[in-house]
């Protein structure tokens, strides 16, 4: 092989190799290319004057106009604000399911998950959050009509009943880990949200779990379609937070600083208020002190 040969040869084996990595960023981060995740990931940030984030469709912690494509909800507004205070903008560059968030994370294809993320012991292994800024009861629902299961749902861990959960999402770990013996019928994470209520409507299901928000907005906009079991006694309670790497104080730090402001001049509340369709549907954070008594 002559030197000519050799070098066309390494040219179009160079050539190649460049299209299929400019194919994969693409494909995992929407022409936004993966990159190693920094020590100081603010540091970086700070100079690109840009957080990169990720989110989860899902009203109304995260809504996307099918039409339009324009984005809003209670973490799309929290997100914009916070880095508005912190002099940055924010790029949505890329949704994401919620069985691949952390992967994302350490993968560097984000700065963090923007669009509301319960916290609990499993992510924590591999993630870390901010503050929480507000709570989400989870409860139970059924068809409205359907008055098979008692206060307590001890009848629910049989296999005579199907749970409609999602892949990844946190009703499918209360699924096993509450009812084992009950079938489920999983969803993958590229459904549609609503999905898991409409097994339950169309009778595909007989039982799914949902947050107080979730279900209620959606009791608002579909009304005589689904009913709380026991709206006395949530099955969970879980802290809404903004998901971001483990190991990155500086930007844990500069968010929850910028977050408490916001939940001490109100920002947050109004922001709740905004997309609370029905009263009492999201738990407050309670403020940290009591008010002086008159003198």
């Amino acid at each position: 092989m002559n030197s000519r040969t050799t070098l066309l040869t390494v040219i179009t084996a160079a050539t190649v190799a460049a299209i299929v990595s400019l194919l994969l960023a693409f494909s995992l981060g929407k022409n936004v290319p993966a990159r190693e995740v920094p020590a100081n990931l603010y540091s970086q940030i700070q100079s690109h004057g840009v957080i990169r984030a990720a989110y989860a469709v899902g009203a109304p912690l995260f809504i996307v106009d099918p039409n339009t494509g324009n984005k809003s909800g209670i973490f799309y507004d929290i997100v914009n604000e916070a880095a508005a205070r912190l002099g940055l903008k924010v790029n949505w560059n890329e949704e994401v399911g919620y069985g691949q968030m952390i992967e994302g994370l350490q993968a560097g294809r984000y700065d963090l998950v923007g669009s509301g993320i319960w916290i609990n012991a499993d992510r924590a292994r591999s993630a870390d959050f901010t503050i929480p800024l507000y709570y989400d009861a989870v409860y139970a629902y059924a068809k409205v009509g359907d008055e098979r299961f008692g206060p307590h749902l001890e009848q629910l861990n049989s296999s005579t009943y199907r749970i409609s959960t999602m892949d990844g999402e946190l009703g499918a770990t209360i699924a096993q880990t509450d009812f084992p013996k009950a079938q489920t019928l999983q969803l993958p994470q590229s459904a549609d949200f609503t999905q898991m209520i409409l097994n339950v409507v169309n009778k595909k299901a007989d039982i799914t779990f949902l947050s107080s928000a979730a279900a209620r907005a959606y009791q608002a906009a579909n009304p005589g379609q689904i009913v709380a079991v026991d709206p006395t006694s949530p099955l969970r309670i879980f802290p809404n937070a903004i998901m971001l790497p483990q190991g990155q104080y500086e930007l844990r730090q500069a968010l929850d600083n910028t977050l408490e402001g916001m939940l001490d001049d109100g920002t947050i509340n109004k922001i709740l208020a905004r997309y609370e369709k029905m009263p009492g549907s999201f738990l407050r954070i309670a403020p940290p002190y009591e008010p002086a008594s008159s003198q």
